[in-house]
C-alpha cells in the first residue's frame, strides 16, 4: 500500500473512532438486510456458446441515529456485503460506512449544513462524468437563495473488482488482474454552486472537478490528471413535463513514464433529457434523451470520464466518441386494481440508436470496422416486466437485442451479427 493510501486509511480510522464514542448514547438503532440476484443469457455469433452468467449479493444495513440539540443529529451507516458470481466465488466488500451530519439553522433561519465522512456515494451534478462510491468527505450548505458543496474523495481503497475508476491504459490493464487487490489510486476534489428555482422554477448548477493520478508508474505506464467544468439547468416545462440540459468540458493531461512530453486532451460531454409523467394514465412515463461524448480529432480531443461505465445494456460500448438518442416508455396497466401486488406490475420499453462522433476512430468492440465506415453504430431495443409481489419482494424479466449497423453507413463489418440478452432479477429485503 502506498503512502497516500496509508495516510487516508489512518484518517478514515480516526473518523470511525470519533463517531463510535457517542454511539453508546444513541437513541435509535435499526438494521435490515437485502438479497439481490441476477441470471442472464447472452447470445452472439462471436461467442462459441450462449454465455450464461449469474450473481447473488447479500448485504446488511445498519443504521444508528444520534440526536444533536433540537433538530440536528448524526446518522451512522454501515453496509457490508457478500457477492457470489459464477466467475468469482466470493467477494466481501464494504459498500458504505459513513457518518452523516445534519445541522439546521447553523447560519441562521432557513439554512442547513449537511456533511458526510467515510465511504459514500459520490457523483458529479452532470451525467456522464462521475458516479461512484468513494472514501470521501462531503459538505453541503443550503440557504434560501443558494446552495454550495465542497467535497474530496479517494479511490485507492476500493477493491479492484468493484472499482470502475478506469481512465488510463494502465487502469484498464489492471481491471482483470487478480493480483491487484485495490483499484486505481486517485484523488478527486469537487466544488459546486446551485441556484434553486432562480427563475421560472429553473435550477442552475455550476461545478468544477479536479482529478489527480496518485499511482507510482513504471517505465511505459501512463498517468492521467484531469479537470472538468460544467453546468446543469433543470426544472419543469409544463405540468408533468421536466427537462435537464447539461454540458461538461474537460482537460486531461497524460504522461507516459520514461517518455518526454505530455499529451493534453480537450473533451466535451453534453446531454439533454425530457421526462413526461401522467399518473392518471396508468402511471405512464415517457423519456426522450440525447447524449454526446466527444472524440473529434482522435485521442487528443476525446472526453475521458472519471468513472468509465458503458453505453447500452447489451452493446456495453466504451463511452468515448459516442452520441446517442434514447426513447423509453413505461406504464402500470393494472394501477387501478385493488390488490397492491397486481397494481405494481410494471411494463417498460426502451429503444436507443448510437452514432460515432469521429468516423476515423474505430470502436473498441468485436467486429468493429478498422477506422473507416459510417457514423451509425447500431440500435438497441429492450423490454422489461417488473413485479413487486410484496413491499419487500420483487422480480423482473428483461430481454432485448442489439442490432449493429454494417456496410458503408455503419461502424461494424458484416461479420458482426445481432446480439441478444435475456435476464431475470430478484430482490428481497428483511
Amino acid at each position: 500500500m502506498n503512502r497516500h493510501a496509508t495516510r487516508f486509511l489512518g484518517a478514515l480510522g480516526l473518523v470511525a473512532l470519533t463517531v463510535s464514542v457517542p454511539h453508546l448514547a444513541a437513541q435509535e438503532f435499526t438494521w435490515s438486510g437485502t438479497v439481490d440476484g441476477e441470471s442472464a443469457v447472452r447470445i452472439a455469433d462471436y461467442l462459441d456458446d450462449p454465455d450464461v452468467t449469474g450473481s447473488v449479493t447479500a448485504a446488511v444495513r445498519v443504521r444508528s441515529y444520534i440526536p444533536l440539540g433540537t433538530d440536528g443529529g448524526v446518522e451512522l451507516r454501515l453496509r457490508p456485503s457478500y457477492t457470489w458470481s459464477d466467475d468469482r466465488p466470493y467477494l466481501v466488500d464494504v459498500e458504505r460506512a459513513s457518518a452523516d451530519l445534519t445541522l439546521p439553522g447553523v447560519l441562521g433561519a432557513g439554512t442547513v449544513l449537511r456533511g458526510q465522512a467515510g465511504r459514500v456515494p459520490f457523483s458529479a451534478p452532470a451525467p456522464g462524468v462521475l458516479s461512484h462510491t468513494l472514501d470521501a468527505v462531503d459538505l453541503r450548505l443550503s440557504t434560501p437563495l443558494v446552495q454550495a458543496r465542497v467535497a474530496g474523495g479517494y479511490s485507492g481503497l476500493l477493491l479492484n473488482p468493484v472499482s470502475d475508476i478506469r481512465m488510463s491504459a494502465s487502469d484498464l490493464a489492471e481491471a482483470a488482474d487478480d493480483d491487484q487487490f485495490f483499484g486505481p489510486s486517485r484523488a478527486i476534489a469537487l466544488g459546486e454552486v446551485s441556484l434553486p428555482e432562480i427563475v421560472l422554477r429553473q435550477t442552475v448548477r455550476v461545478y468544477g472537478i479536479g482529478q489527480w493520478d496518485l499511482r507510482s508508474t513504471d517505465a511505459g505506464e501512463d498517468s492521467l490528471n484531469s479537470f472538468y467544468g460544467g453546468a446543469v439547468v433543470q426544472g419543469p416545462v409544463i405540468s408533468g413535463l421536466y427537462h435537464q440540459i447539461a454540458a461538461t468540458v474537460s482537460s486531461a493531461t497524460s504522461t507516459v513514464e520514461g517518455q518526454s512530453g505530455d499529451t493534453t486532451a480537450l473533451g466535451l460531454h453534453a446531454s439533454v433529457r425530457l421526462q413526461y409523467y401522467r399518473p392518471d394514465l396508468f402511471g405512464s412515463r415517457v423519456s426522450l434523451a440525447g447524449t454526446l461524448s466527444s472524440g473529434l480529432g482522435g485521442d487528443s480531443d476525446r472526453f475521458v470520464p472519471i468513472s468509465r461505465g458503458t453505453v447500452g445494456r447489451i452493446a456495453q460500448l466504451p463511452p468515448e466518441n459516442l452520441a446517442g438518442v434514447e426513447l423509453s416508455y413505461g406504464f402500470r396497466p393494472f394501477s387501478g386494481a385493488a390488490s397492491r401486488s397486481i397494481r405494481d406490475i410494471d411494463f417498460s420499453a426502451t429503444g436507443r440508436t448510437l452514432f460515432r462522433v469521429d468516423t476515423d476512430r474505430a470502436l473498441d468492440a468485436v467486429g468493429a470496422a478498422a477506422s473507416s465506415g459510417g457514423p451509425l453504430v447500431g440500435t438497441e431495443i429492450l423490454g422489461r416486466v417488473g413485479w413487486r409481489v410484496l413491499s419487500d419482494l420483487g422480480f423482473a424479466v428483461e430481454g432485448g437485442a442489439f442490432l449493429p449497423t454494417t456496410g458503408s453507413s455503419g461502424s461494424f463489418t458484416s461479420q458482426r451479427s445481432p446480439e441478444y440478452l435475456v435476464s431475470v432479477t430478484g430482490s428481497a429485503s428483511f
